[in-house]
């Protein structure tokens, strides 16, 4: 009777610490919004061109020409351009205001087209919510060696209950 009750004792808290991930991460504080601006060549492979719109077609009006970008806007460029892969703020002040920073840019919103110097540039801004740093230990770590030791905890009460059977005892 008492291997019985140790069996599905191990059996039951290997199973609710390999569901872990039902009941984990527990958010801790509010994600904090990151806001980044990123520019790229447009070319046939592009969002643009997955769209549906053949980057070389697009209407003057969908095309922004650098020099009527304002000033900050105009910085926020040459920045994204010069840097690899971007860069981000993480102060709304920072942001450029005639720039809108949505968490999915379309065309238009968060996506603008800027020629400069003859060639044609996607301009991404965007806002990124990244987690507190608690839940990213929950999810990287805390998680996976719980699913892990639910799994271990489990195989032992399979195998403590079918003991006798298998004529170990």
């Amino acid at each position: 009777m008492r291997v019985r009750l140790v069996a599905v004792g191990l059996l039951a808290v290997g199973v609710l610490l390999m569901a872990n991930p039902l009941y984990l991460p527990v958010p801790v504080g509010d994600p904090n919004p990151a806001y980044t601006h990123t520019v790229q060549p447009v070319q046939n492979a592009s969002p643009v061109a997955g769209g549906g719109v053949d980057p070389d077609d697009l209407s003057d009006d969908a095309v922004v020409d650098y020099a009527d970008l304002d000033l900050e806007a105009r910085e926020a460029f040459d920045r994204a351009r010069e840097s690899d892969g971007g860069f981000g703020v993480e102060d709304p002040d920072a942001r450029v205001d005639s720039l809108s920073y949505p968490t999915d840019p379309t065309l238009g919103d968060g996506l603008v087209i800027v020629e400069h110097r003859g060639d044609r540039y996607e301009f991404w801004t965007r806002t990124v919510e990244r987690e507190p740093g608690a839940v990213v230990f929950q999810r990287a770590f805390l998680q996976p060696v719980a699913f892990l030791a639910g799994f271990l905890l489990a195989l032992a009460g399979v195998a403590t209950a079918f003991r006798r059977r298998l004529g170990s005892e």
